[in-house]
């Protein structure tokens, strides 16, 4: 009987010692964070859910140069990339916005296979999201 007790108690020691050292990891930071207004959106697919979205990064001073410069109703924007997968919440034009990002392309994507007449698109970096939410 004191052989099982003192297995038990050993083995709640152990069992608790994994519990509490994977505990105290760090919280997950991504690998970096942007922020941006939304300025704009494609028209190019027949599901409207499925076409990109425009955003200008120069919402903190230091952003790096992301994107690339666009010419947007007689408006010059100098770091913009488009994203897919833009909550709904967000898709409006003027909303302040932030991502959790791990890339952005290298080079310009070009959106292809439209689905509705006279499409609008735009040859720009993309940003791939892993988190997303407004800057209030």
């Amino acid at each position: 009987m004191k052989k099982f007790i003192l297995l038990f108690f050993a083995s709640f020691f152990i069992f608790s010692l994994i519990i509490s050292s994977s505990c105290n990891k760090p919280p997950y930071k991504p690998d970096k964070n942007v922020g941006g207004y939304v300025i704009a959106k494609e028209v190019c697919k027949a599901n409207e859910a499925d076409d990109y979205w425009l955003i200008d990064l120069t919402y903190n001073y230091d952003t790096p140069q992301y994107g690339d410069t666009l010419i947007l109703n007689g408006r010059a924007y100098t770091n913009v990339i488009k994203v897919k997968g833009l909550d709904p919440r967000l898709k409006q034009i003027g909303m302040t916005v932030a991502f959790d990002f791990k890339t952005i392309t290298a080079d310009k994507v070009q959106t292809t296979g439209c689905s509705v007449a006279n499409p609008i698109t735009y040859d720009l970096k993309e940003l791939f999201i892993i988190n997303q939410f407004e800057i209030r």
